[in-house]
């Protein structure tokens, strides 16, 4: 198994997902957002923002500036852990006992384990709160960032990663402990690793929310929601 174990569907949609190096959109991220929209993933993460939406403008802002805030410290959480799980020495083999006693040279699963179950936990809390958020440019970043890993949906499943139907994901240690730790290092590891292209997406959901709190004006729908942009678009099409 690699991790290069994609459908074309998958290889093509993360194309479609990039963003220039400065967080910009670019014309692939119109199509991203397009794509977006039609697996189901805009509206998975749009669903409590339009439960928000009737509020008034005075209570709407305050609820916007506190939930990005949450997402903007979820997504330092998960990029601090991702980053350790990311450690070229993490995958360093080590001399420990086997469970019959034996000296052996392998690779420390249950500390690899370890930082894996905290980027996991940090990773579904960041999803959960891009759900309260009703930062545009965080909620777009959100969406992207969940397509992303949805590319390497089969690979992850294969080590025991499940990509679950509300975008979190799930880890089945038995079948972690029992995959082939090659293919785990394959994943987390390297500048075309696909955690390195997670990296790229924590990033930008951190640079968006920023953009979202230093927005100090912008157009006003009829439902007092800030900055409205293309992706409001997007929203018709739900």
């Amino acid at each position: 198994m690699s991790f290069y174990n994609v459908t074309n569907n998958d290889y093509f949609s993360s194309f479609f997902g990039n963003t220039g190096v400065n967080g910009t959109s670019s014309n692939n991220n119109f199509l991203g957002d397009y794509y977006a929209v039609q697996n189901g993933s805009y509206y998975k993460l749009a669903k409590k923002f339009y439960a928000n939406s009737s509020k008034d403008e005075t209570e709407g802002a305050k609820v916007d500036e506190k939930s990005i805030e949450l997402v903007k410290s979820s997504a330092q959480e998960a990029i601090n852990s991702l980053n350790k799980l990311m450690d070229d020495s993490l995958f360093k083999k080590v001399e420990m006992t086997d469970k019959d006693g034996n000296k052996v040279v392998d690779y420390d699963k249950d500390k690899i384990l370890d930082k894996l179950k905290t980027f996991v936990e940090d990773y579904n809390s960041l999803v959960e709160d891009a759900g309260e958020m009703d930062g545009d440019n965080s909620l777009k970043a959100g969406v992207r960032m969940v397509d992303q890993l949805k590319v390497y949906r089969s690979s992850l499943a294969q080590i025991g990663i499940n990509n679950e139907g509300d975008n979190t994901l799930k880890i089945d240690e038995e079948a972690f402990k029992t995959a082939d730790m090659t293919d785990v290092k394959s994943l987390f590891t390297g500048n075309v690793s696909m955690a390195k292209n997670m990296q790229s997406k924590l990033l930008q959901v951190y640079s968006a929310t920023n953009v979202d709190l230093n927005s100090t004006s912008g157009l006003y729908s009829s439902q007092a929601i800030k900055n409205v942009t293309i992706g409001n678009m997007f929203d018709s099409l739900l």
